[in-house]
């Protein structure tokens, strides 16, 4: 072979192969610079995409903001609609309270200062005053609510306090209870004739009973863990402390207000 053949061969390789790694080079380096533009465009969109998203908040804080302000501009629009021509109905707060002192003239009037009981039902708390002074107060129970239906006759019972206005009755000192119909149903018993012995039973109502009409009374409990929530059948009940001073302080005849 002629020695000069191999030398070509050789010297073709390296020329193809300087060029393929010039060729490979610019591509290197045309994938470099667009890698380098990608990051740039990624970051540009990026504090793009910020700025949208801190402007959207910004739109919806506006629309919001634009709701609030329409619906105070409906509302202001519409009060002539709502309130009366009279311009003497924007009173002051001065005559505002000169009205409820004036209120409060008409009904101590109503009264006259006389001695009161008053039943708050919700709270459970019964105040003694006179006029508008309170002479003192005490915890109670009133009717806890509910109903009995007597499955053979159909008679039904609620255990409520009414509200309205009372008086004291009359008042008894350590009185027997008369059971009612209501006790023996309650209880699962036949119920007995009207004046039977099984009915009455000492020491059931405390020392002391108002009657307050109706049936419904105030009197004392077996138990004053109880007093300050509803647990009675109507009654208003008391413990034996409140109950004797109320006993010896409130006369027959006594307005009694029971109120919710």
């Amino acid at each position: 072979m002629d020695p000069i053949e191999p030398r070509a061969g050789r010297y073709i390789y390296a020329v193809l192969l300087l060029g393929w790694l010039a060729v490979f080079g610019a591509e290197a380096a045309g994938l470099a610079r667009w890698s380098l533009e990608l990051g740039r465009a990624s970051e540009s969109l990026d504090a793009a995409g910020a700025t949208l998203s801190g402007q959207a908040r910004e739109s919806a804080g506006l629309v919001r903001q634009t709701r609030g302000i329409s619906g105070e501009l409906e509302y202001l629009g519409n009060l002539p609609n709502i309130l009366p021509k009279d311009k003497g109905y924007l009173r002051t707060q001065r005559a505002v309270s000169d009205d409820i002192a004036a209120l409060r003239r008409k009904l101590d009037r109503s009264i006259k200062g006389s001695l009161h009981i008053i039943i708050d039902a919700k709270t459970n708390k019964l105040y003694l005053k006179k006029g508008f002074k309170l002479l003192w107060q005490a915890d109670c129970s009133v009717g806890r609510g509910g109903m009995l239906v007597d499955k053979k006759t159909g008679q039904r019972w609620q255990f409520v306090t009414p509200r309205g206005e009372f008086r004291v009755m009359s008042k008894a000192q350590a009185p027997a209870w008369k059971k009612p119909d209501w006790a023996f149903v309650e209880q699962g018993l036949p119920i007995p004739p009207p004046d039977d012995p099984s009915r009455f039973v000492q020491g059931e109502l405390g020392a002391y009973v108002f009657n307050l009409g109706d049936g419904y009374l105030i009197h004392g409990t077996k138990d004053e863990r109880v007093l300050g929530r509803p647990a009675s059948h109507g009654c208003v009940r008391l413990g034996a402390e409140d109950l004797a001073k109320l006993w010896a302080a409130v006369p027959v005849g006594t307005r009694v207000f029971i109120i919710y």
